[in-house]
């Protein structure tokens, strides 16, 4: 059982640090990465900065008398959904009511720590994690969630292994778009044009790592590339599935017991993580009315595998329309073009996401006007072009 907490990022709110370390001692021992705060606002902005498993959350601690009560109502108000268990003492019964309706999923007496506390974090964890691939298909930015959707419903070991492998790939490329958009230009260390004009699985991760070094990189894709690789570690176990993808293109014979189980944990585990605490969501704008003070926007939001929702943005900036924007209650839309376009050929009932997938080819190479193609985000039908030029990549890459 303590095997499941491998590898699980837990954020321990207390204001008694040597209780608390001594209470989640069996925890580190079953595998968990613990980090720990002092207070309920700490907490808040360790869950903001840095991706987090689990909660486990003391019910007498600051801000005030009942900070425990206080995080959960914040982390409930700004739509995050991290598991969270409650830590009581003695006189706290009232609170811990209170705690499970506001979200916590089990609580623990810490006099009863010892005894307890793993099982049920692995209990915790575990119901999160069941469900994370279904509800990945469900809910996250449509990109990668067609890909969870096909891996769910493969069934076939190597296949499934394979699908797993073309489901990490959409999460780098989505990465991927999302970091080039949101981060000034700048040549990126290890990455060549000559990749981005036909962009493999190592292209991808290249760019995210790239990417992920840069001090001013984006704040959304910083966020969405920690729940994947939360440390510089991380990166050699994705450098092995990109090795075990080359493995199956170039035909040779790949041993995939352990690499599914593996591929399965990983993508579990940054299913659930953003399913948690991601809070951006592709919007494709379609038409707008300003009341002359703020625009009310009619979008597309293209989460899930199905097609995109119709729904109102409200901002205080115009947007384009048909030029798909990430957008994020913290922070203004961001134009994802020349990376990301939408394409509607019967209108918005059959409008689509489209993803940079390198450039048209030419018989002497890419000129600076040479139109980038683009493939379906829901992984239907073959490339296409759109309005991006070569010109855009050579602001990332060396020739």
């Amino acid at each position: 059982m303590t095997d499941h907490l491998d590898g699980t990022l837990v954020l321990v709110a207390d204001d008694q640090p040597d209780v608390a370390r001594s209470i989640c001692r069996p925890l580190e021992k079953a595998g968990a990465r613990l980090r720990f705060v002092p207070d309920g606002e700490a907490a808040l902005a360790a869950v903001a900065d840095r991706p987090v498993d689990l909660l486990l959350v003391d019910m007498k601690m600051p801000p005030d008398h009942w900070g425990g009560l206080w995080l959960l109502e914040e982390l409930r108000r700004g739509g995050w959904r991290i598991p969270a268990l409650a830590l009581s003492g003695e006189g706290a019964a009232q609170q811990i009511t209170r705690a499970v309706r506001l979200g916590a999923r089990d609580w623990v007496d810490k006099d009863n720590a010892g005894a307890e506390l793993v099982e049920r974090c692995v209990l915790a964890v575990g119901d999160q994690r069941a469900d994370a691939l279904d509800r990945a298909a469900r809910q996250l930015p449509t990109p990668m969630a067609y890909r969870f959707d096909r891996y769910v419903r493969t069934t076939d070991p190597e296949k499934r292994l394979l699908e797993g492998l073309h489901t990490l790939e959409s999460v780098f490329r989505f990465a991927s778009v999302v970091g080039l958009a949101g981060t000034p230009p700048t040549l990126l260390r290890g990455v060549r044009a000559q990749q981005f004009g036909a962009p493999s699985m190592g292209t991808w991760l290249n760019v995210c790592v790239a990417l992920d070094d840069l001090p001013n990189a984006g704040p959304d894709f910083k966020r969405l590339w920690s729940y994947l690789a939360p440390d510089r570690g991380g990166r050699q176990a994705l450098q092995q599935f990109v090795a075990v993808r080359n493995g199956f293109a170039h035909g040779r014979v790949v041993d995939g017991a352990d690499h599914g189980q593996g591929l399965d944990t990983l993508l579990r585990r940054f299913a659930q993580r953003a399913l948690s605490a991601w809070r951006a969501e592709i919007a494709l704008p379609l038409s707008m009315t300003y009341d002359g003070e703020r625009f009310a926007v009619e979008v597309l939001k293209a989460r899930g595998a199905g097609h995109p929702a119709p729904d109102v943005l409200n901002t205080s900036l115009p947007l384009v329309s048909n030029a798909p924007v990430l957008t994020h209650p913290d922070r203004p839309p961001l134009p994802l073009a020349p990376w990301m376009a939408v394409r509607m050929p019967g209108g918005p009932e059959t409008a689509r996401c489209l993803l940079f997938d390198g450039a048209q080819r030419t018989s002497g190479g890419p000129a600076l006007d040479t139109p980038l193609r683009y493939s379906a985000g829901d992984g239907d039908g073959g490339a296409v072009t759109a309005a991006g030029r070569w010109a855009s990549v050579l602001l990332w890459a060396a020739p």
